[in-house]
């Protein structure tokens, strides 16, 4: 009886030392975020051109949608991408442009050869709440993903992009910017 509570108390423990990450709930792409359907979410973020997200910041590839975007960029590396919905996930306490919200669309990339386990690169679009039973405009874009250089945080879509093509350098060219 005694192991059994010591087993226990070891797993709480190590439960309660675990990433936050691991600890809270993962958005779903069914069900509702806050009683919106998180379908909708996805769908509004998706079809979302890139220059929302896009921190005023104009970019040959603007009116491209985020959805469109993402499976371009990642087409020949990776082995799915899995769209969610929920509150927001990729935030930091340190900035208040990084506290995120209560509606946020989340694609989990998994890689045909990650790194690791743990090599799963994340995009999250932030979204303002719904109005009149739409979806709210996306408005922000953050990122988590371990470049040539480690684990990244990145508030711009084109540093994703930059680091996504800097680890596969055998990424189609979509547009080219000015320099």
């Amino acid at each position: 009886m005694r192991t059994h509570a010591l087993r226990t108390a070891v797993l709480i423990a190590a439960l309660a030392a675990a990433a936050p990450s691991l600890a809270a709930p993962r958005p779903s792409a069914s069900g509702t975020t806050h009683g919106f359907p998180n379908t909708r979410l996805i769908a509004a973020a998706k079809a979302s051109p890139l220059k929302l997200i896009d921190n005023l910041q104009d970019h040959c590839d603007g009116e491209t949608p985020a959805g469109d975007w993402l499976a371009d960029l990642t087409r020949r590396e990776a082995k799915r991408v899995d769209w969610t919905a929920g509150r927001c996930a990729l935030t930091n306490s340190l900035n208040p442009l990084d506290a995120g919200g209560s509606y946020c669309v989340q694609a989990t990339i998994t890689l045909k050869h990650p790194k690791n386990r743990q090599d799963r690169p994340e995009i999250e679009i932030y979204l303002e709440n719904p109005r009149h039973g739409r979806p709210g405009a996306a408005y922000a874009f953050r990122s988590s993903f371990d470049s040539v250089d480690g684990p990244d945080y990145e508030r711009e879509r084109v540093a994703f992009d930059s680091q996504w093509r800097e680890r596969f350098p055998h990424t189609p060219p979509t547009c080219q910017d000015d320099p």
